[in-house]
């Protein structure tokens, strides 16, 4: 959205400063906190059916009188982790001009993820098999592997990470796949999945540097994810021949490790928007590793 209408993008939770605030005092003081007002004359929020009840509450409450506010969501796609379901109770309540989309621009008209993205609102299985002549016109777009056990699971996921997925087009992990899962625990979390994932995309084969953090061992090349608001985080970003610089990393941010520094005890991480931040050792609390992130995760780092 920034690169189209060259202005600022932001999260909620940036918006209204609550990352400022301890998230799970806000759930048990909710009507305490009144957030940053919002000086605009329009408000868009995307991915809204992840926003819930606490979050609209500090929204409204931040709004001045007079203010568009323009909803845009999907009340078919993931929920939010917090209480209620306010796109889809504000849909069905009839009670909100609302303005129903169904031309699709982000997939080919016969692409099988819209296939079965249908497929899946109705209750029905994947589409797995066709006629030739249908296959041959529908774009390869979507698979379905279906496995029985956690092993051969994860087999499938690192072999599509490492090669497999160049005979549908030149997929560099690093830079055009991303591993989602539903869960953070067991074989096929994102925790497991990362550690399997780091051991045979980034091995440590030449006794690089590393640093250990809350079970997590870090080195040059891992992919990261910051998961905190950092407000304070220094950063630099070369543009246009210039050096840029500012303050602030948000949850949901994703970057590359470049360099561990033991003299001065710092992690560097380039982050995807090209902008460098230094962490101290002892604020690795900030980010995890992201071969392998949550399906909220993904979503939320948009909210």
């Amino acid at each position: 959205m920034t690169e189209t209408t060259d202005r600022e993008a932001s999260t909620l939770h940036r918006l209204l400063e609550i990352g400022k605030i301890d998230e799970d005092s806000l759930y048990k003081n909710a009507g305490d906190y009144e957030g940053a007002p919002i000086d605009a004359d329009i408000i868009i929020v995307d991915e809204m059916s992840m926003v819930d009840m606490f979050l609209m509450n500090y929204l409204l409450k931040c709004i001045y009188q007079g203010t568009k506010l323009i909803l845009v969501g999907d009340e078919d796609q993931l929920q939010s982790v917090g209480p209620g379901s306010v796109l889809k109770d504000l849909i069905h309540s009839e009670q909100v001009t609302t303005i129903h989309l169904d031309k699709i621009f982000r997939q080919a008209a016969k692409s099988k993820i819209i296939l079965n993205a249908h497929q899946v609102n109705h209750g029905e299985p994947f589409v797995q098999k066709e006629s030739e002549e249908i296959e041959e016109e529908r774009k390869q777009d979507f698979f379905f592997i279906k496995e029985t056990s956690q092993e051969k699971m994860l087999a499938q996921v690192i072999s599509l990470c490492t090669g497999r997925l160049k005979n549908y087009g030149n997929y560099d992990f690093f830079q055009n796949i991303q591993v989602l899962s539903p869960t953070k625990k067991g074989m096929l979390g994102t925790k497991e999945l990362n550690r399997a994932l780091q051991q045979q995309l980034n091995p440590n084969d030449d006794n690089r540097v590393e640093k250990s953090s809350m079970g997590a061992i870090y080195r040059a090349g891992d992919r990261i994810m910051q998961i905190k608001n950092n407000y304070d985080m220094y950063w630099e970003k070369e543009k246009n021949d210039k050096l840029e610089m500012g303050s602030g990393v948000f949850n949901g941010e994703i970057g590359t490790i470049t360099k561990i520094d033991e003299k001065e005890k710092q992690v560097e991480v380039h982050f995807d928007d090209d902008k460098v931040a230094w962490y101290e050792f002892s604020e690795l609390d900030q980010i995890e590793h992201s071969y392998a992130i949550t399906i909220h995760k993904a979503q939320r780092k948009r909210v």
